[in-house]
C-alpha cells in the first residue's frame, strides 16, 4: 500500500518532517496526489473556472511586451491540467499575430505535449524536464503553485525554538516538537507561542528565476493564496473529497496546502535588486487589464441564456472579494522599471 512508504520512514528515522510529508502525499511518483488526481476534482483554480483569467494575464504582457518583435519566452510552473496555456497561447497569437515559445514544468502525468498538439500553429511548446534555461529572458507564471511546495513549520515555545515533525503515536500519525540547536534557532524572530513556516523547495525554485531575470531580463507574475501580511501562525491546510480536513488524516488521498508569504518573496526580490509590483488582489489585477470589457463582449456574443449565466457566475467566482478575487494574492517582478501604477493605487 500507499502509505507503506510513509510508515517505512517514519519507522526507519522514528520521525519526518512536514515537508518531506506533504512531499510523499502530492508528489510521490507513483502515488502522490497529484498523480492520480486532475486538478478540478477537489477544488478549482481560477483557469479552471474561466478562460477570461487567461484571457487578462494575456492583456497584462501583451501592453509590457508591445514594443518587443522577437518570439516571446514563456515558462509556467505547475500549469496541472494546461488550461492557463491554452488560454495565453491563444490569446497571445490573438494579440501579437505570432507564435511564443511556451515551456513548463509539471510533475503530474495528466499533462504532457501529446495534449497540447492543436495549439502548435499558435505556440512552441515543450515540457521541462530540467530547469535550464536559455541565455534569454523569460517570463515565468505561478499561479497556485508555490502554496502547493512543501513546508516545514518551526515553534517558539518556553524560549526555545522546534521544530514541528510527525511521528507515530499509538497507530495514529501526530505532530509533536523537536528541539533545533542554538545556532539554527538565531534564524527566527519569534515570540513564545508564534509558528514560522518555511519551504525550501520555494526558495529554491525562487531564486532560480529572480536569478534569471537579473541577468537576462524578463518577468515574473505570481498569483496565490496569501495575506498580505502573513501572522506566524499553522496555515496548513487540507482538502479531501471537497471537504476541508486536516493534513494528517489522509495521505496520498487530500490536497494539502499553506499560505505563502507574499513579503518574504518581495523581500528576496528586492535584494537582488529587482524591481516589485504590488501586491495586490486579483480582483484588482483582473479589473485593471480587462476583464469587465471581456465578460461584456462574451455576454453580447451569446445567444444562449444558459450559457450567459455560466459566464456570469465564472465572472463572479473570479472577482468576488470574499473568494478568489481577494484570496488570491498578485504581484509582478522584474529588472526592469515600469509604468503600472494600478499596482500601487
Amino acid at each position: 500500500m500507499a502509505k507503506n512508504k510513509i510508515h517505512s520512514f517514519i519507522k526507519k528515522h522514528n520521525s519526518i518532517s512536514i515537508s518531506r510529508f506533504i512531499n510523499f502525499c502530492l508528489y510521490e511518483s507513483e502515488n502522490g496526489y497529484y498523480q492520480k488526481k486532475k486538478v478540478g476534482e477537489d477544488f478549482l483554480t481560477s483557469p479552471e473556472i474561466s478562460q477570461m483569467f487567461g484571457e487578462c494575464i494575456s492583456v497584462f504582457f501583451a501592453l509590457i511586451l508591445k514594443k518587443i518583435n522577437t518570439t516571446i519566452n514563456f515558462c509556467e510552473f505547475g500549469p496541472g491540467n494546461g488550461n492557463l496555456i491554452k488560454d495565453i497561447t491563444r490569446s497571445m497569437h490573438r494579440i501579437r499575430k505570432q507564435k511564443i515559445n511556451y515551456f513548463f514544468w509539471e510533475k503530474s502525468k495528466f499533462l504532457n505535449e501529446k495534449n497540447l498538439k492543436k495549439l502548435q500553429s499558435k505556440a512552441n511548446i515543450k515540457k521541462l524536464q530540467k530547469l535550464n534555461f536559455k541565455r534569454e529572458p523569460y517570463y515565468f507564471i505561478c499561479n497556485e503553485f508555490f502554496d502547493a511546495l512543501p513546508v516545514n513549520q518551526f515553534k517558539k515555545q518556553n524560549d526555545n525554538l522546534y521544530e514541528r515533525r510527525i511521528k507515530f503515536h499509538a497507530e495514529k500519525l501526530k505532530i509533536f516538537n523537536k528541539k533545533v540547536n542554538f545556532s539554527f534557532r538565531e534564524n527566527f524572530n519569534l515570540k513564545n507561542g508564534e509558528i514560522i513556516e518555511s519551504s525550501p523547495l520555494l526558495k529554491l525554485y525562487l531564486n532560480k528565476i529572480l536569478n534569471h531575470i537579473k541577468k537576462f531580463q524578463g518577468g515574473l507574475i505570481i498569483f496565490d493564496y496569501a495575506p498580505f501580511i502573513k501572522k506566524k501562525i499553522d496555515t496548513i491546510q487540507a482538502i479531501y473529497n471537497k471537504k476541508k480536513c486536516h493534513f494528517l488524516d489522509y495521505p496520498y488521498d487530500s490536497d494539502i496546502t499553506y499560505h505563502i508569504d507574499i513579503k518574504e518573496i518581495c523581500d528576496l526580490a528586492i535584494k537582488k535588486n529587482l524591481n516589485v509590483y504590488g501586491p495586490i488582489n486579483q480582483k484588482k489585477f483582473l479589473f485593471y487589464n480587462g476583464i469587465n470589457e471581456r465578460h461584456n463582449f462574451l455576454i453580447m456574443n451569446c445567444e444562449s441564456i444558459k450559457k450567459k449565466k455560466i459566464l456570469n457566475l465564472q465572472y463572479q467566482r473570479l472577482i468576488d472579494p470574499n473568494g478568489l478575487g481577494g484570496l488570491i494574492k498578485c504581484i509582478y517582478i522584474s529588472n526592469e522599471k515600469l509604468n503600472m501604477k494600478f499596482f500601487n493605487e
